[in-house]
């Protein structure tokens, strides 16, 4: 398998499906009884139209849910952003594979190529969205796709997470997805023509009360023994609400992204994460 050839925009496939058999066209005209045949090249008509019809067909286009392959394969280049106090980065390059297609799930692989453990095999639905076990129940966390995508398209994913931690007594998560349309973009594997799906999100926490704590210490002095008693009373902390972006660049003819970010911000407005994905190379089949 070798890496995917860039594609060209979606503008020039259009203009390539019109075949300009005939340069020229012929008209008759009579001047003084005499018959006259001008001849008028027609490429200008027709590339004019061409483009006309492209441009309407780039705003109507829509892309149909992929039909992945055991053996489909990609390889991206990730960078990771971390905020530790102090904001790094590391960048790494991952094989990502479909291992298992089904009609409605796929197992995916996903190895470092800088590794030597095995490749992470994940489960996921067939249209790329992300399933976890919340209180008990399967739940679709991540929905990048509603297929078909067609630009103005919205959708929603939300869900509570019941004592996520110990810390807190439980999480919402609100995630809204909108198509916005056809752009041309440039990754490390090339120039590709891409619908473009945004989420804008946010979480929330509501947090456990904090129980009455009472401690008592004796110490030993010159004087004598002293008792030292403190407390503190049962409280409950502030809840907290922070924002998600995440952004996905779909290529139909690759049957996944070609870029996507995700971002999570902390409760006063601060960058916690965010991770970048290229493809590097697609020798998808």
């Amino acid at each position: 398998m070798i890496a995917a050839a860039v594609l060209p925009s979606q503008h020039y496939q259009c203009i390539d499906r019109i075949h300009l058999r005939d340069a020229n066209y012929t008209t008759t005209t009579t001047s003084r009884g005499h018959s006259m045949i001008k001849t008028r090249p027609i490429i200008g008509y027709l590339a004019a139209s061409a483009s006309l019809l492209c441009a309407g067909a780039s705003y109507a286009q829509t892309a149909d849910a992929p039909s992945l392959q055991e053996g489909d394969a990609w390889v991206y280049q990730a960078t990771e952003e971390q905020n530790t106090g102090i904001l790094g980065s590391t960048t790494r390059k991952w094989d990502v594979a479909i291992v298992r297609s089904g009609s409605k799930t796929m197992v995916i692989s996903a190895k470092a190529e800088d590794s030597n453990l095995p490749p992470k095999e994940l489960l996921r639905n067939a249209d790329w969205a992300v399933v976890q076990n919340i209180n008990g129940k399967n739940t679709v966390t991540n929905r990048p796709y509603d297929f078909p995508l067609k630009p103005g398209k919205t959708w929603k994913v939300e869900y509570d997470t019941a004592n996520p931690d110990a810390r807190t007594k439980v999480q919402h998560i609100t995630k809204n997805y909108t198509v916005l349309g056809w752009v041309d973009i440039k990754v490390p594997a090339g120039t590709y023509h891409a619908i473009k799906v945004e989420m804008e999100g946010e979480w929330s926490k509501e947090f456990n009360p904090t129980a009455a704590v009472a401690t008592s210490t004796v110490t030993s002095t010159q004087a004598g023994s002293v008792a030292i008693s403190a407390s503190r009373n049962a409280s409950t902390q502030q809840s907290a609400s922070g924002r998600m972006y995440d952004a996905f660049w779909y290529v139909p003819e690759l049957k996944t992204h070609v870029k996507l970010i995700t971002e999570n911000y902390q409760a006063g407005g601060a960058l916690n994460k965010r991770v970048t994905e290229e493809l590097a190379a697609s020798p998808i089949h």
